[in-house]
């Protein structure tokens, strides 16, 4: 017995020292991506009579489910134009009024176009409970970043016959040909979950956080049809956006698509990307898919575990061959390397763990140490120049990095760079990344100008929450012309009779929503004068002059608060 257990215990460490190799799949070509735009063929798909989905005219699909008396919209567009061209298809199949519009979760290209559906007050709009605090985030404090970084991924300096497909959707239209979005907030909210009767058909919402925290999903039980929203997709999902995004939990994201797995569904429409018929069909990508993002988290907190960096996780984490060849985790959207990013940030923040990057020197400081250690300016210059040739282009812009932040005026590096972003961007498959590179080597060019940032329409305005507009002016402050700077004013709106205190302290702007005595200035005016001010919409020695704003107290120093903010 003593030998058995002996030699079962040499079997057993044997086995743990044998190393299985992970096969590679081959990486995806530019012409993968073109074949990939078959996908988005515009038009509308029907099921049982019932359910139409709008593919192609949108990122994200809209889809029509109809009812006794009454249809309901599932997503909206992301603009009122193409809101629009879809409802007028939609209307010739099934002309009974809309009864409902379900946003599965916050992103523009969902909602943005729900004013083309939501005809009047009785038409419900429902929501997580959350969504609308998310879709005031994105239009408020995070409006110009988030729409500059958006702008890069999708490309949407170039013209859509440029685009060949963004990963999920033939193009993002959102700011493009002036189109112009619209803001809808939900007025049924649940937390997680809900049952309703519309219409006489019975539909249950569940909370299934994912690609968002708000996100949802729709169960219609008499199809057995699910509708994931955008927690799958026929592309990696981007359990990371290049874009920027709050933390994705992808331990959640994987018990949400179980949630789904475990209904049995027959028929799968998601928000991009076309449906998928046969229970043994959806059951096979939906247990693909979750184990592809079970196993990029498993395998990053393994690596976590053993004292790895990012960039060290980034390099080796690789789906296995059977996951890495299914049709619906193709890296046309996220990839395993960014995604493994965000679970480090996620569980440990940004710090790395390596003591060099606890209080690295400046990186223009850096960049002129990297310069003299090469000895000088032209060697850096060459090894660039040579890297060119040589297509190493990820390298090129590494030096580069340091070539033009010791002199951000340098017409050759600038040259130089921007050839390595377009070979690296002509050269890529995964869209998201093809047009970050190609729209960054865009606004390298002498005659690039720099597109105007994409303002709320006058109507979003209107519907912002005055505390979101109080939460923008928060973060417009510009320190060097606020930090000497008291100011104490007091705001009362006549239209909505709520009172704010605007407390501007050396560099910092105390908002409280109520009346502190003691304030300089004090100002009357209605919310959407107010909003429009803050917004740049309306100018303030107008609104003051044409009685739109009544001010007591030092005109002057209300000026000089506004000044404050302005770049």
């Amino acid at each position: 017995m003593k030998y058995c257990s002996l030699i079962l215990l040499l079997i057993v460490l044997t086995a743990c020292n044998q190393k299985e190799e992970i096969q590679i799949t081959p990486a995806l070509v530019p012409e993968d991506l073109i074949n990939h735009s078959q996908e988005f063929k515009k038009g509308v798909l029907s099921f049982n009579d019932a359910i139409h989905v709008a593919i192609g005219f949108s990122l994200a699909n809209s889809i029509m489910v109809e009812a006794e008396s009454g249809k309901i919209i599932i997503d909206t567009t992301g603009t009122i134009e193409t809101g629009r061209e879809v409802r007028s298809i939609f209307d010739r199949l099934n002309p009974y009024p809309i009864k409902a519009v379900i946003y599965t979760h916050n992103h523009g290209d969902h909602v943005f176009g729900a004013k083309a559906f939501v005809d009047n007050e009785e038409t419900q709009v429902i929501s997580h409970e959350t969504t609308e605090d998310y879709i005031n985030r994105i239009l408020g404090i995070l409006r110009p970043i988030i729409n500059k970084r958006s702008s890069r991924m999708f490309g949407s300096v170039f013209p859509e016959e440029s685009i060949e497909n963004n990963g999920i959707g033939p193009f993002l239209e959102i700011g493009k040909g002036g189109r112009q979005t619209s803001l809808v907030y939900p007025t049924t909210k649940f937390d997680d979950f809900l049952e309703l009767n519309i219409s006489g058909l019975d539909i249950q919402l569940y909370h299934a956080p994912g690609e968002t925290n708000d996100q949802i999903f729709v169960w219609i039980p008499k199809y057995k049809a699910l509708f994931p929203g955008d927690n799958f997709y026929k592309a990696f999902p981007n359990l990371y956006t290049i874009r920027g995004t709050p933390y994705r939990d992808l331990a959640g994201w994987v018990k949400s698509i179980d949630l789904m797995r475990y209904l049995q569904p027959e028929l799968l429409i998601p928000s991009h990307s076309k449906p998928i018929e046969g229970s043994e069909e959806i059951l096979k990508n939906l247990t693909d898919y979750r184990d592809a993002i079970q196993y990029i988290h498993d395998q990053t907190v393994r690596l976590i575990n053993k004292g790895m960096t990012p960039d060290q996780i980034a390099n080796l984490i690789k789906l296995p061959e059977h996951l890495a060849n299914s049709p619906f985790l193709k890296e046309f959207y996220g990839t395993p390397e960014w995604s493994s990013k965000n679970v480090f940030s996620g569980y440990l923040g940004w710090f790395d763990g390596n003591p060099s990057t606890l209080n690295p020197i400046p990186k223009a400081e850096e960049a002129k140490n990297i310069i003299k250690l090469i000895g000088g300016r032209s060697k850096l210059f060459d090894e660039a120049k040579r890297s060119l040739e040589n297509k190493e282009y990820q390298w090129v812009l590494q030096l580069t990095d340091y070539l033009l932040l010791d002199d951000p005026n340098d017409e050759e590096s600038t040259q130089i760079r921007t050839e390595a972003l377009k070979f690296l961007g002509e050269s890529s498959s995964n869209p998201n990344a093809r047009y970050y590179y190609l729209s960054s080597a865009e606004e390298l060019l002498p005659a690039y100008k720099e597109p105007p940032l994409l303002k709320p329409t006058k109507e979003i305005i209107e519907s912002l929450p005055i505390e979101v507009v109080f939460e923008i002016l928060k973060v417009s402050l510009i320190p060097e012309k606020a930090v000497n700077k008291n100011l104490h004013l007091s705001i009362k709106f006549t239209d909505s009779l709520k009172s704010f205190s605007l407390i501007l302290r050396k560099g910092v702007l105390e908002v409280q929503p109520f009346e502190i005595k003691g304030s300089d200035v004090q100002v009357e005016t209605d919310e959407v004068s107010w909003k429009e001010v803050v917004t740049g919409n309306r100018s303030l020695p107008v609104s003051m002059a044409t009685g739109l704003m009544t001010v007591t107290g030092d005109r002057v120093s209300l000026i000089t608060f506004f000044n404050s903010f302005r770049e």
